[in-house]
């Protein structure tokens, strides 16, 4: 194997730079000089043999090769730091670190009880946990910079899945919600009367849009991102909208909201991660998941099933 012309140093400063990019603060996030950042950034370009940077006034940005290199890298520092986390614990998990990834309903309803869980078990180990759409969480789970997610989304099939349980969908409007006065909902009473949606690249408005079939393709719609902005809207009596049971349970219980008479739909929460096995805190965090049940090898569907 070819010997790297880089140094683990120049990957550090270059992911550095591209997170916060300004020299400056990357350099005070690494406690060095802003002298030897840029040296150390400057040598890895020579390095690879690509610019990777573009000075904007004080501030630097990437370029598409930046942009494109700066994700390897994460996932390179990631690995470095499993194999730390693996000697510094010594398998009895007295440090290290975990980096999960959850969609917003996962992050509100089902991850925490399970950090809790792990925490109290492992109290040296340091978390870290980001919010983002299905999708990102599956490209951040397949490239390597998170250990693992639990999303509402479909999961990617080069990944490992579990179904960890099921989130229930219902539509809602205000109380005093013109659709909130009706006892049946028609795909043609559902126009004119504004969508409280989350945006499309959110996973759960294809699960919305089979719930309400062609009805949904001729919505006058509102993207307000996160669920509790949806809800936050549809409790003003904005318009009416789709959100987890959960989320509007007690709205529904005081009657500031109404479930207005569509069906239901029920999604999968599921938890991926990559093939193969990672450091010790990454397998007790999936093993605390999911009982035990990941094999030696081969994929878990989504109903719990191995498959080889």
């Amino acid at each position: 194997m070819r010997k790297p012309a880089y140094t683990l140093e120049q990957i550090r400063s270059f992911v550095a730079v591209a997170e916060h990019e300004h020299i400056s603060r990357a350099a005070a996030s690494l406690f060095l000089t802003q002298a030897a950042v840029t040296q150390q950034v400057r040598h890895f370009e020579r390095a690879v043999g690509l610019q990777l940077l573009e000075r904007d006034g004080r501030r630097v940005r990437l370029t598409d090769a930046g942009r494109s290199l700066a994700d390897a890298c994460r996932a390179a520092l990631r690995a470095v730091e499993v194999m730390d986390d693996t000697a510094k614990a010594m398998k009895e998990l007295e440090a290290g670190s975990l980096h999960v990834g959850a969609s917003p309903t996962c992050a509100t309803y089902y991850l925490p009880p399970h950090l809790a869980e792990f925490t109290r078990r492992h109290p040296g180990v340091k978390l870290s946990v980001i919010v983002e759409p299905s999708a990102e969480l599956n490209r951040q789970v397949l490239a390597g910079t998170l250990d693992c997610a639990i999303l509402e989304g479909a999961p990617d099939p080069a990944l490992v899945a579990f179904e960890l349980t099921r989130d229930e969908l219902v539509v809602v409007a205000h109380r005093d919600h013109p659709l909130s006065q009706l006892r049946r909902v028609a795909s043609t009473d559902l126009a004119g009367h504004l969508y409280l949606g989350r945006g499309p690249e959110w996973s759960a408005e294809q699960t919305v849009r089979e719930m309400l079939g062609e009805a949904y393709d001729r919505l006058e719609v509102l993207s307000l991102g996160h669920p509790e902005y949806v809800r936050a809207a549809a409790i003003a009596g904005l318009g009416f909208a789709a959100l987890p049971k959960r989320a509007v349970a007690a709205d529904v219980a005081s009657g500031v909201l109404k479930r207005l008479p569509i069906p239901p739909s029920l999604r999968p929460i599921t938890a991926v991660r990559r093939k193969g096995r990672g450091g010790p805190v990454q397998e007790a965090f999936w093993d605390l998941l999911t009982g035990g049940a990941m094999p030696p090898s081969g994929k878990i569907s989504t109903d719990g099933r191995s498959e080889s």
